[in-house]
């Protein structure tokens, strides 16, 4: 009696250390997983996608040559998982469309999480998702970002241009908005803001915690390995978490 067919991965990340470190992880959470190609450039995921047609093919978003997205409407891959560091503002969507996606840093809980998904469709024989409407969803022009933020100081509301904020920060009831001079309150969870902000200015930090890039004036790490940004026109550092610290590894 033949043994039952072993499904087959692609890996395409730009980033080899990464790309690496999710295959062994994978081969390690799903021994039954092949991984049939790791690759770096969108042109390669197109060509090991179309000669091996693996039955899944993680994807990272931002690559050299294609995109993972311009990559997906290029070939047909019954399972797709995106992988993404900084575009926040796509994850609703993947939601939105039951797509599979892993943000980077990936953690093992998610990974695990997306390797009991694909187990289960894989044996009931069913597709991730409606690959063509997700993809509609996804390359569809980005909604206009938020320009201004409605704020309260005691009993007076403000209009406060985004581009002067330097961060935001959420405690229990409100979300701080800071700016060089000044802190105001809105009610807006960051889960909220993080949708509405650009993400080529504005990343998460910490898990209370939004900087505007155009503020930091540097990072530091201490003895310990502990990541602060200083601000410009401000004395206080902010903390970045272990899960964020990797995005500031040029700086």
């Amino acid at each position: 009696m033949d043994s039952p067919k072993r499904p087959r991965a692609l890996i395409a990340d730009d980033e080899p250390a990464l790309a690496a470190d999710l295959a062994v992880r994978l081969s390690r959470l799903w021994p039954e997983l092949e991984i049939a190609a790791v690759v770096h450039q969108g042109p390669a995921a197109v060509d090991g996608l179309t000669r091996l047609q693996p039955e899944i093919a993680f994807l990272d978003i931002r690559m050299p040559g294609l995109t993972g997205l311009e990559v997906a409407t290029k070939v047909s891959v019954p399972h797709l998982v995106f992988v993404t560091a900084h575009d926040e503002y796509a994850i609703s969507a993947f939601d939105a469309a039951a797509a599979d996606y892993l943000l980077k840093p990936v953690t093992d809980e998610r990974l695990e999480e997306t390797v009991r998904r694909l187990q289960s469709r894989l044996s009931s024989g069913a597709s991730a998702t409606d690959a063509e409407a997700l993809l509609r969803r996804l390359l569809s022009p980005i909604p206009p970002r938020l320009e201004f933020v409605r704020a309260s100081v005691g009993s007076e509301t403000h209009l406060v241009e985004v581009a002067s904020v330097l961060y935001f920060r959420a405690d229990e009831r409100y979300t701080a908005v800071q700016t060089v001079n000044r802190e105001y309150l809105i009610r807006t969870p960051l889960k909220d803001l993080l949708k509405q902000l650009s993400p080529e200015h504005f990343w998460q930090i910490h898990r209370n915690t939004i900087v505007n890039l155009r503020a930091v004036q540097s990072a530091r790490r201490d003895f310990a390995g502990r990541l602060t940004l200083q601000l410009r026109g401000r004395t206080e550092s902010l903390p970045v978490s272990r899960a964020f610290a990797h995005r500031f590894q040029q700086m």
